[in-house]
């Protein structure tokens, strides 16, 4: 019935009253004639009040004449009745033709950009590439080719392993496939040995190939030969083959680091006095509003983005950013010698740590206060670690 009704006011009808001794046969004359009447309700013996298309009113006239009745119209309904009101109103045709041409001019940009399958970072970059295309917010979607803006992702970005660019409505999506990462390469035609990357203790060794001149709980020094590439035959007259040695060496190493204590810490801290700048964002640029300066030498930024929402849930590249510069202060505060040693403590740690191989395994730590021939202070501190020392060198090679 929704649709039977719509589609009654997107034609237009009217509701009329009809008068006389045979509005019977008036209604019976317009059936015959498929001419629609509906709500046919009576009004009393010599009258009814009904609906009828704007197109069945004018077909009727000749219906009510035979009848003997009259027909009037008592309210008109509907779009072609609702515009032609507004006929004479010049200042709303021109609007509605702007609305008109407004919506397919920002209906036929893009106005969200969705990049999904892949991490963050990845994401970053496929933006900026994106802007190096001249792709973003606003670009409009016939000069957008999908396969085009894939290809170009696919040969910029070796860790793309598929890319595919799809456009529906104001919304450009990219979703990614990333590449597994390339096996690492090993030449085993080339003949090697494997060396200590660095001082250490022997608590284990997996050999693959190659003949070990290591045990464990040996002590050996950086550069040292751990597993030879050089097969000995067990009868000398066969002589010897050379191989590529490969395998795993672990060894206890140790990590030394060493930091001055210092009894001045210089404390951040804000002072309470605050300042707002405003921006107004269009496609991507920022423009300030009243001068925008920034009345403090040190702060720290607080920014809160509001962005126009559009119809349909898309975000308008249009908004406004709010940054609030907050003033900072430095202090010198003077520490205890408690305070100091652990702040020196914790610096040296985070320091030393920072320097570690990814696959290193920490096994103990210990830590110390040391005092030079000047009378300085310093805080030492050694990790001690389990870590692969073996690293392949070419024989014959550096």
């Amino acid at each position: 019935m929704f649709l039977v009704h719509l589609w009654n006011y997107i034609r237009g009808y009217v509701i009329i009253i009809a008068k006389g001794k045979s509005v019977e046969r008036f209604i019976n004359i317009c059936a015959k004639r498929q001419i629609l009447l509906w709500n046919i309700v009576r009004q009393d013996e010599s009258s009814i009040i009904c609906m009828a298309s704007a197109r069945g009113f004018k077909l009727m006239r000749p219906a009510a004449k035979k009848s003997g009745c009259s027909v009037h119209i008592l309210n008109k309904r509907g779009l072609p009745f609702f515009f032609k009101g507004f006929k004479k109103r010049k200042g709303f045709k021109a609007g509605l033709l702007v609305f008109g041409l407004l919506f397919i001019l920002f209906t036929s940009m893009i106005w969200e950009i969705e990049i999904k399958g892949c991490e963050e970072a990845t994401a970053a970059q496929i933006m900026e590439l994106l802007r190096a295309e001249k792709v973003g917010l606003g670009s409009f979607k016939m000069k957008l080719d999908p396969k085009k803006i894939a290809s170009q992702i696919l040969i910029d970005m070796d860790d793309v392993a598929w890319a595919g660019v799809e456009i529906r409505g104001v919304k450009l999506t990219v979703s990614i496939e990333s590449a597994v990462e390339k096996p690492e390469i090993v030449d085993y035609s080339q003949v090697c040995d494997l060396v200590a990357e660095r001082d250490g203790l022997i608590t284990g060794f997996e050999v693959l190939a190659g003949s070990t001149r290591i045990k464990e709980g040996d002590t050996v020094k950086a550069g040292q030969l751990l597993v030879a590439g050089t097969l000995e035959a067990k009868y000398p007259e066969f002589g010897t083959r050379s191989v590529h040695a490969m395998g795993r060496v672990f060894a206890r190493t140790w990590y030394e680091g060493r930091l001055p204590i210092s009894y001045e810490y210089v404390r951040r801290f804000r002072t309470g006095e605050r300042h707002e700048n405003t921006f107004v964002r269009i496609l991507g640029a920022k423009i300030g509003l009243f001068g925008n300066k920034v009345p403090y030498e040190q702060y720290e930024i607080v920014s809160l983005d509001k962005t126009m929402a559009g119809p349909f849930g898309t975000r308008l590249p249009i908004g406004l950013t709010v940054e609030t510069y907050y003033e900072i202060k430095e202090k010198v505060v003077q520490l205890t010698r408690e305070e100091a040693e652990e702040l020196a403590k914790e610096q040296a740690r985070q320091k030393l740590l920072s320097q570690l191989p990814a696959d290193i395994r920490l096994l103990d730590e210990k830590v110390s206060l040391v005092t030079d021939d000047s009378g300085k202070e310093y805080v030492e501190i050694i990790l001690e670690c389990e870590e692969d020392i073996a690293k392949p060198v070419p024989i014959g090679g550096d």
